[in-house]
């Protein structure tokens, strides 16, 4: 692959982790977190536009490889949106979320695509950061039950919640769940799960850390947990390959107050926002442009998405299904203090338990969505 590829002309899938390469165009700062041996990620080009006076933005994303979640900016990529902005993007891809924080305080990348929680987290510990528009507007979490786990309490996917969970609630007491790390919100999500049934996280359940979702995936598949929580593309291949059954869903609205949290989120140190405020604006007009061609447009960007990312990795079939079901998810570029807050109401930032440690309305800066949606003219879904 060469170094001025464009995402849709990769030929590279992400399969697995061992499939992903590293294709990197140096910079000093990819330089300097190589020496300090800190991250292990992935950078792709982006578009390039051959000329020395295109905006340069390092995107940090909050995943080891494409999330459905984060597809906004992929179609503004994909679509040239970012190229009519000049700007010329490179991406990141982080294997956790501490990862992530510390290559954005480290001045590794210019903004990081993820959930909020570690942002918080650093805002209480006095660090500076903004959040300048969302990609979604909930985490599509799943719980997935290995195939005889499910079998064994007779579970079903499309059982009536109700049913599901009083099943879940008589029978879950000593569940083996994967998640990716401590304090992670997948770790958060299997212990509000686990909770919203009646036990106790603590003492009825072993949550299992598997350093990444494919781990988890490879451990249900060899017997070691009994459960996992994922996002898509993930949840659809487990369910391809494994037999995997997902039971409990945010989408759906199955665990008490996840969809208040909101989704993912692009963030940036506040004295680069302040400092470059015409690179974030140029970077929320692409996407603000790519999110609203996924609302009106959802088949042209469901077929955009799969040819570029996903063709390789799953069929047709799974690809619509994963589509329909997750498609309500994109709504609005905008995010809430109300968000922000509800992450600490429901203890999902580890060691922040006060509304008052932190500013929430000083961390949500929508200005740059304003402007981009008023250049549009493109009247939001409420």
């Amino acid at each position: 692959m060469k170094p001025t590829d464009s995402l849709a002309g990769q030929k590279t899938k992400f399969r697995n982790l061992e499939e992903i390469t590293m294709t990197i165009r140096v910079t000093r700062r990819t330089a300097l977190t190589w020496a300090a041996g800190s991250l292990t990620c992935l950078v792709m080009p982006g578009v390039s536009l051959g000329q020395s006076a295109a905006k340069r933005a390092t995107l940090l994303m909050g995943a080891p490889g494409p999330r459905l979640s984060l597809a906004p900016s992929y179609i503004a990529e994909l679509l040239g949106f970012y190229k009519e902005e000049g700007l010329e993007v490179s991406r990141i891809f982080m294997r956790s979320g501490p990862a992530g924080m510390t290559a954005l305080v480290s001045g590794s990348g210019d903004a990081y695509y993820t959930a909020p929680g570690e942002m918080i987290a650093a805002a209480a510990r006095g660090q500076k950061f903004k959040i300048v528009m969302a990609q979604s507007s909930a985490h599509t979490l799943y719980l997935v039950l290995t195939k005889g786990y499910a079998a064994k309490f007779g579970l079903t996917e499309n059982m009536p919640y109700e049913e599901k969970r009083k099943i879940a609630a008589a029978n879950f007491k000593g569940i083996r769940c994967g998640v990716t790390s401590p304090g992670s919100i997948t770790d958060g999500f299997a212990r509000q799960v686990i909770s919203s049934l009646g036990l106790n996280p603590a003492k009825d359940a072993q949550i299992v850390p598997t350093q990444s979702t494919e781990n988890a995936v490879s451990a249900a598949a060899n017997g070691a947990i009994d459960a996992f929580v994922a996002l898509p593309p993930n949840v659809d291949q487990a369910v391809a390959e494994i037999g995997a059954v997902p039971i409990f869903s945010v989408t759906k609205d199955e665990v008490p107050g996840f969809k208040s949290l909101g989704g993912f989120v692009i963030e940036a140190r506040a004295s680069d926002v302040e400092s470059n405020p015409e690179l974030f604006q140029a970077l929320v007009n692409a996407e603000v442009r790519g999110l609203r061609y996924i609302i009106e447009k959802s088949e042209e960007a469901a077929s955009i998405i799969y040819k570029a990312q996903y063709a390789s990795m799953m069929s047709p079939d799974t690809w619509r299904t994963m589509w329909t079901k997750n498609f309500p998810q994109f709504q609005s570029p905008y995010f809430t203090k109300e968000s922000i807050e509800a992450w600490i109401s429901l203890g999902m930032v580890p060691n922040v338990t006060d509304l008052k440690s932190i500013d929430a309305a000083s961390l949500v800066d929508m200005r740059f969505v304003d402007k981009a949606v008023q250049q549009i003219g493109w009247k939001v879904p409420t």
